[in-house]
């Protein structure tokens, strides 16, 4: 029976790049695959290979395609689909003499199954209690009940001119004032990119703003241009608010991802509030010594 040896051992990366090594030749070999649109049963359960009775699914090809470097994942899958069965094959082909050799019970590799099961318990245990929780009624009732907040409040619709310096916009408020067309002006004196539109902004919320620009904006009544300069970190700004209104919320595809995201975050959150309250958890410091206090960190 093998027992870990004290030699350094081969990396996993070096063996896989090992096994990644007959991409090379995927293209001289491009003819040989399954001609697209060949994919018509379910992955899960489509046999492409057996080595000594052990099958392989589509599915694992598809899953190392996906993990390509990005001048093969661009390929279809016919180019390199014959390579990649002969990776299968070689892997199940060196896994079957691993196991032979007794490589099963070596601690290494028993060390790596346990990190990696780790890993794959954790995902399949949070995947279903999100989709248990995440589902299609309950982020309709998130949406529903979350409309106004995701429609983002008040925005104006307004225009500006910028200025180097206050007396220059002083000089712009006094024009105004006296009847100047705010466009006109924008467009002839403005040092901003949104002079070739007149100073136009269009729409946007108090967030959207620097904090200076969006209070003065935000204070207006459509109509109402400010009497006073207002000076942020890029100059000098006059501004003319042309309308204002309450911001409609996204449409309810448009928020879906988002409210998806949050919510499944929350049940994580919850899941992980509720071990911690129910599990007896030790910390040590890195040299095993006693973990520092919060204070102490």
């Amino acid at each position: 029976m093998p027992t870990r040896s004290a030699r350094p051992a081969l990396g996993a990366g070096l063996a896989a790049a090992a096994l990644a090594a007959l991409l090379a030749a995927a293209p001289a070999a491009a003819q040989q695959g399954p001609p697209p649109g060949a994919i018509v049963s379910d992955p899960t359960t489509t046999v492409v290979a057996r080595v000594a009775g052990e099958e392989v699914y589509l599915a694992e090809i598809l899953e190392m395609a996906h993990g390509l470097p990005d001048e093969y994942k661009r390929m279809p899958l016919p180019a390199v689909y014959p390579a990649l069965l002969q990776r299968a094959v070689d892997a199940r082909l060196i896994a079957r003499a691993g196991r032979a050799a007794g490589y099963a019970e070596n601690e290494q590799v028993k060390s790596r199954l346990r990190a990696v099961e780790g890993r794959i318990v954790s995902e399949v245990f949070v995947n279903d209690r999100v989709r248990a929780k995440v589902t299609e009624e309950a982020v309709r009732a998130e949406y529903e009940a979350r409309r106004d907040e995701l429609a983002g409040g008040d925005q104006v619709k307004a225009r500006h001119i910028l200025l180097e310096t206050e007396e220059d916009a002083r000089a712009i408020v006094e024009e105004l004032a006296q009847g100047a067309d705010f466009a006109e002006l924008a467009a002839d004196r403005s040092v901003g990119p949104s002079a070739e539109k007149g100073g136009d902004l269009g729409w946007f919320g108090p967030g959207q703003m620097v904090e200076e620009f969006a209070d003065a904006a935000f204070a207006l009544a459509p109509g109402d241009i400010t009497t006073e300069p207002v000076k942020t970190q890029f100059g000098w700004h006059v501004i003319l608010v042309e309308d204002r209104r309450d911001a409609a919320p996204p449409p309810f595809e448009e928020a879906r991802r988002r409210l998806e995201g949050e919510m499944a975050q929350r049940v994580l959150v919850d899941i992980l509030q509720g071990l911690h309250e129910t599990t007896e958890i030790e910390r040590f410091n890195y040299d095993g010594g006693p973990y520092p206090k919060a204070s102490e960190r």
